[in-house]
């Protein structure tokens, strides 16, 4: 095999595998000082982590295959991971998904359909405790 046809085809594979997954990471933080109870509505597979620091960082990391960049981009900039709060009933309140039917939504382009998978690690304030179902924080009271 000639040395400059076996270096395209190395380039060419390797293009190939790089389109094949994406990864990307979110970070989405928000304050809770004065709340005593939070409750999750997340779509996306969680684990809860304590830590030192006194706000909730949700990490979420998409991975998607079969997709490009572009349409990653997209989908992170239309809000498909967001994560929002609500305050209404304060001091508790409601952490959640803003798009919680995106796993209906399929992604499919001209070549096939898009695998995603949104996975989240949730930081919760050492102040935290939480319920076996992940579902309800609530303050530490000392």
């Amino acid at each position: 095999m000639k040395p400059g046809l076996f270096a395209f085809l190395i380039l060419v594979a390797s293009a190939t595998a790089l389109q094949a997954q994406m990864e990307r990471t979110i970070y989405q933080v928000f304050e809770v000082d004065s709340v005593k109870t939070v409750q999750l509505d997340i779509a996306d597979i969680y684990d809860i982590y304590s830590w030192a620091g006194s706000t909730i960082l949700i990490e979420t990391n998409v991975q998607l295959s079969h997709g490009s960049t572009e349409i990653l981009d997209y989908l992170i900039k239309e809000g498909r991971y967001d994560v929002a709060m609500d305050t209404i009933a304060m001091p508790e309140v409601k952490i959640y998904t803003k798009m919680p039917d995106r796993k209906k939504k399929r992604v499919k382009t001209p070549d096939g359909e898009i695998t995603e998978i949104p996975t989240a690690k949730i930081f919760v304030p050492d102040t935290f405790t939480w319920s076996d179902d992940k579902k309800t924080l609530w303050r530490i009271v000392k």
